[in-house]
């Protein structure tokens, strides 16, 4: 995959988490319910396309993965209480992505994780307000222990090639997000101030040099 569509699944997965954890709240309005239902379906079918998120070829490359994805979410949110708070030098430092993080070697890949983990764990009480959990820290710390203790950890991980079906459903869960349910994001700003917060967070993980969001002024790098 494309750099771009490898950071764009990312991003997926990450609305999915969210999508899952504040279901009740986004439930609240009917319209939008049905789109992340329609959501979660289009995101199934783009992993059966793919056979699965990521081709692994060890449990290393499956622990890989996984402490990737949790840290490029954590970090997007971080980097949204920094842009709030007006912290540049904040903003700089958590700038990942799972594209570039894929292909760093392992001593940089734990090094940048556990940047990451830190700061999270320094500063998690304001991070509440943008959805990051002691349990999603926890999880980051025990992915990148199971990372450190795994034979062959340096093994990369291999991606699937581009169909003109898997192409279609990216398009297609594009559209979704942006002409149905980011619009209707808006309406819970106020209501699910957390859940928005953390939606906000999880779109930004595709392009954090200034990916369109659904806030009256964009977050800019």
């Amino acid at each position: 995959m494309t750099a771009n569509r490898t950071n764009k699944l990312a991003m997926l997965i990450a609305l999915s988490r969210v999508f899952n954890l504040f279901e009740e709240g986004l439930s609240s309005i009917p319209a939008q319910k049905n789109n992340i239902k329609v959501f979660s379906e289009l995101l199934q079918k783009i992993k059966r396309e793919q056979h699965s998120p990521l081709c692994y070829k060890s449990p290393s490359s499956k622990l890989k993965a996984e402490a990737i994805q949790s840290t490029v979410q954590i970090a997007a949110a971080i980097y949204v209480y920094a842009h709030t708070t007006r912290q540049p030098a904040l903003k700089a430092v958590v700038k990942v992505s799972a594209n570039s993080l894929h292909y760093m070697s392992y001593t940089d890949l734990h090094a940048s994780c556990t940047k990451i983990y830190k700061i999270a764990n320094a500063i998690f009480r304001p991070l509440r307000d943008y959805g990051v959990t002691r349990a999603s820290i926890s999880q980051l710390k025990q992915q990148l222990d199971d990372l450190e203790a795994c034979p062959l950890r340096s093994e990369p991980l291999s991606t699937p090639q581009a169909t003109d079906e898997l192409s279609s459903l990216f398009d297609r869960t594009d559209h979704l997000l942006r002409y149905k349910i980011d619009k209707l994001m808006l309406m819970l700003e106020l209501a699910e101030p957390i859940a928005y917060n953390a939606y906000l967070a999880a779109r930004i993980i595709v392009d954090l040099k200034g990916v369109k969001i659904p806030k009256a002024e964009a977050l800019e790098a």
